[in-house]
């Protein structure tokens, strides 16, 4: 995987989630929290697991400029992690983004 595939991903999807594990089974627990945020929002979201290929981590730090995962792109803008997903569902500013992702 490369920065172009993390592109074409970003951009296929509303809601992407780059996690340690699957949705079914996180793998830490920022990305089991950040799971468990974005089923609030009651829309369909994609998960990449970067342990699927060891190129995903590598090639994903160097599309986004973000360290840490888990990471959360909405309407193909970086919104960060599970710190600042639940900040900004608690403050109604995640769903205005989500919503409009879903209506482009």
């Amino acid at each position: 995987m490369n920065e172009s595939d993390i592109k074409e991903i970003v951009t296929a999807h509303e809601l992407v989630l780059f996690a340690k594990g699957t949705a079914m089974q996180p793998m830490c627990g920022f990305s089991a929290n950040a799971i468990q945020l974005l089923n609030k929002l009651g829309k369909p979201f994609q998960v990449v697991n970067i342990f699927d290929d060891p190129e995903c981590r590598p090639a994903l730090v160097a599309y986004s400029g973000w360290p840490t995962t888990p990471q959360l792109f909405v309407g193909g803008e970086l919104i960060g992690g599970s710190d600042i997903i639940e900040e900004m569902l608690g403050s109604g500013e995640l769903q205005k983004k989500v919503e409009v992702a879903f209506a482009s």
